[in-house]
């Protein structure tokens, strides 16, 4: 997949939001203000979004575990389509706080929704009366919601793919903590400290949501 100044305008990643809402760590990355919209210089996009692709590459390619986190309801579905087209894990609904620091109890949960899902498998839930089994099957619809995309977990990720830092304040902390690099699409309103790969562009758009996450998608099935 090219990564071009023409192809980055196109999915509108140029768009950032007005200058009341900027951070000051975005400011070397914006080209100018209209009508009192802030518009981010695109060959700096170009340019971390490479570096990016470079550095999730070498992780793939050495065999590393890369999270995929974007939770807003516009575009958790591209964040799982990307996830799972690449069998990486993800988190799409909501990150639970000690997802990171508190991997132990985090996979604790994990094993029970594996061994809830096993059991419904085998039929072992049969034993159980039907109002039993439906507060079981609750119990796994929960789970399964809010660990079933990180449930290929064994530990901790290398590192992480995250829409919106700011959004994802929690994340970037834990991350943080952790020393696990982040790659984060930072629009004009996000602070970049904690990431050590910035993709400064429009976070809040679909479209270029989608194009930063195929690009991604595209390099790493190389």
């Amino acid at each position: 997949m090219s990564i071009t100044i023409e192809a980055l305008k196109k999915a509108g990643l140029q768009y950032g939001y007005s200058r009341t809402r900027r951070h000051p760590s975005v400011k070397p990355f914006i080209e100018g203000n209209y009508n009192g919209v802030d518009f981010i210089n695109l060959a700096t996009t170009k340019t971390q979004l490479e570096e990016a692709v470079t550095f999730l590459t070498s992780m793939r390619s050495a065999g590393k575990t890369i999270l995929f986190v974007g939770v807003k309801p516009e575009i958790r579905q591209i964040v799982k389509e990307v996830a799972l087209s690449l069998n990486a894990p993800y988190i799409a609904e909501r990150f639970i706080g000690g997802t990171l620091t508190n991997f132990p109890q985090i996979k604790k949960r994990i094993e029970k929704l594996h061994d809830l899902l096993k059991k419904k498998e085998t039929g072992e839930l049969a034993v159980y009366t039907k109002k039993e089994q439906l507060l079981i099957q609750r119990d796994i619809d929960r789970l399964d919601r809010d660990f079933g995309g990180v449930s290929s977990l064994t530990n901790t990720p290398s590192a992480i793919v995250m829409i919106d830092s700011r959004h994802e304040d929690m994340c970037v902390k834990e991350a943080k903590r952790l020393h696990i690099p982040v790659v984060a699409l930072c629009n004009t309103d996000c602070t970049l400290e904690g990431i050590e790969y910035p993709i400064v562009g429009n976070d809040g758009s679909v479209t270029s949501v989608r194009f930063v996450l195929e690009a991604i998608k595209a390099a790493l099935h190389e």
